[in-house]
This record gives C-alpha cells, structure tokens and sequence, in this order.
C-alpha cells in the first residue's frame, strides 16, 4: 500500500466520522473564503492567495463556548488543498440579533501536489460576527490569521504560507 492510498483512507475516514455528526447538527454553516497572504517561506509576498469553500458544525459546549469542525476546499495559486479543522470558538459578546466571537482551529489534510498528494497542517485563529436573520439562521463574516506548513514539499519548493483569511457565509 503506497502511502497516497494511506492519505485518501485517513481522509475518507475522517469524512465519514465528521458526516453523520454534521447531518444531525442543529448549527451547521457553509461560507466562501478569500485568502489575502503576506508570506511565503518566510519572504514577504503580498496577493491574494486564492479562494475556499468551507463546512463546518458548530457543537454547543455551554452559553460561550462551542467547538468547530469544519472541512474546506481551497483552490489557491500554488496548490489546491483539502482541510479538515478542529477548534473552539468563544463568545465575548451577545445581543438579541449578533454575536461577536474568538476562534482557533487546528488544520490537518492534504495539498493536491502532481504525481502524489503531500500532507499539510496548519492553525488559524479569528474573529467571527454573526448576524441573526431569525431563529437558527444567520449570516455571518469573519477575518483571521493562518499559518499552514507543506514540510513534504520542503525541498522543492514554497512550503510555508502566511495568510488572512476573510469569510462570509450562512449558517443553517
């Protein structure tokens, strides 16, 4: 078994684990991602990175704290990426119709490198406003820092990468 088949099962796996939780979650949410970036290993490089797709469930721990378990699809300059994210995400404000909350996450998933994917892993941390439209649903933006590593891609090329990631999205 080669280690590319190793990476898609422990992705698989992880999918299928995070799927039947979402399905049931009372918050999920679906949001686009913009990825300004400021450095590549270590060099200062200002542009815009690319653009994400995100899923995430949101678990209710008690009234200020709630983990995050996302999946995003990211198609960036220089790779593509498949994340998976675990984190947890604090309230420092609530009113009747926002919430303004303080999030990190760890990152782990793949770079969508030719001939063979390479591992990847990351943090982020950010801020998140939600706006409440009516019960349970809420539109929401947020702007973060992010930090993901490539070690696998080290020798050949660019394998660290510095971003800000702005969001926008609905949450169900």
């Amino acid at each position: 078994m080669t280690t590319k088949d190793n990476n898609y099962r422990r992705v698989l796996l992880l999918l299928l684990l995070i799927l039947p939780i979402g399905l049931n979650a009372q918050q999920k949410d679906i949001a686009i991602r913009v990825f300004p970036s400021s450095w590549y290993n270590s060099f200062y490089e200002p542009a815009i990175d690319g653009y994400g797709l995100t899923f995430a469930y949101h678990p209710i721990l008690n009234k200020v704290s709630r983990l995050n378990i996302s999946a995003e699809f990211d198609v960036l300059r220089a790779r593509n990426e498949i994340l998976l994210g675990f984190g947890y995400n604090h309230t420092i404000a609530q009113a009747k119709k926002f919430r303004v909350s303080l999030e990190a996450n760890l990152l782990s998933g793949i770079d969508l490198f030719k001939p063979a994917p390479l591992y990847v892993g990351g943090l982020e941390a950010g801020a998140r406003f939600d706006y409440y439209l009516r019960r349970g649903k809420a539109l929401f933006a947020g702007i973060g820092a992010r930090e993901t590593f490539c070690p696998g891609y080290r020798p050949t090329g660019v394998w660290k990468y510095s971003s800000w990631p702005v969001t926008v999205g609905l949450r169900f």
